[in-house]
């Protein structure tokens, strides 16, 4: 039996699913995250649907938009336990899901399925979903050594950036790599983005730790670094436009943040990539190591599936 937007608890639907995700990332305030939604819900001002059986709840799910990208709806689907996902009740719900992303014209997408298993996983790929696994990785800055810099780039800071030179530099270094899916489809979502960032929606930007280079005015690559803690730091984004990778840019950004992190003090710099970028053997070769943290699995179905 299904029930769409019928009055229920769902701070007790989602309390495993949120203690299940404290215990994985024991860094983020999950349970503070799912508060807001949990009230939406509760209100029904989120679309969900809940199936039953034998007047037991075994499988839920709801769908909402981004706050931040317009060409995206965001889904998330639980079971109470593996044993309750058959291929009729995953059906019922992706049926529902997709078609209000295909009427919407948007793109889905999915974090994993809470007490999901091999059923679960075929029928994502099975119905048109790709994979996405971004990983995070780190270096130890006491283990670093400054690396001497060819001084040949036209350089700025971000006191003077525009921001929507930047956005759509960002946007032409990424769109044909893996991930392209990271940004909206739509110009002025992606400049909300990059203000977002600046302002400090990943923590505060470290100023001296952010390097715009230009070529004849046209910014060409970029590196952008914010603060996790007194001595953590994160590279929020590092690109080099197409035209110009090979040349020894992406080398000369990544030396530049990690020579001033060190100079400022920092022990420990983060970033995440994409398991099917080739950057990931670039940081590699440069010191990073994979990160004792949780992979971040995403799963998206893109328009018009």
């Amino acid at each position: 039996m299904k029930l769409d937007n019928y009055r229920l608890n769902w701070e007790v639907i989602l309390k495993k699913e949120i203690d299940f995700l404290s215990k994985k990332y024991p860094d983020l305030d999950i349970k503070g995250s799912y508060s807001s939604v949990i009230e939406l819900l509760n209100e029904n001002k989120i679309r969900y649907r809940i199936i039953m059986h034998k007047n037991e709840l075994v499988g839920y799910a709801y769908i909402m938009d981004s706050t931040d990208k317009s060409d995206r709806l965001y889904a998330d689907i639980g079971f109470t336990s593996p044993k309750k996902i058959t291929e009729d009740r995953l059906k019922e719900i992706f049926e529902w899901l997709t078609g209000i992303a295909s009427k919407e014209k948007k793109k889905l997408m999915l974090n994993p399925i809470i007490n999901g298993n091999e059923t679960s996983e075929k029928y994502l790929t099975d119905s048109g979903f790709k994979t996405i696994v971004r990983k995070r990785m780190v270096m130890d800055l006491n283990d670093y050594k400054y690396n001497k810099l060819d001084e040949k780039y036209d350089i700025s800071g971000i006191d003077d950036i525009n921001m929507d030179l930047y956005s759509d530099a960002e946007y032409e270094a990424f769109k044909y790599t893996s991930d392209k899916f990271l940004f909206s489809n739509k110009r002025e979502d992606r400049l909300q983005t990059v203000v977002n960032l600046f302002k400090g929606e990943y923590g505060e930007i470290i100023k001296e730790v952010t390097v715009i280079i230009k070529n004849k005015g046209r910014i060409s690559g970029a590196v952008v670094s914010s603060r996790l803690g007194f001595d953590r730091a994160f590279i929020v984004s590092i690109f080099v436009k197409r035209a110009y990778r090979k040349t020894g840019m992406g080398k000369y950004l990544l030396f530049t943040a990690l020579n001033r992190l060190k100079a400022l003090s920092y022990h420990y710099v983060f970033l995440w990539v994409n398991a099917e970028n080739f950057a990931k053997d670039f940081y590699l070769h440069y010191g990073f190591k994979y990160d004792d943290y949780p992979d971040e699995v995403i799963y998206y179905l893109p328009n018009g599936k």
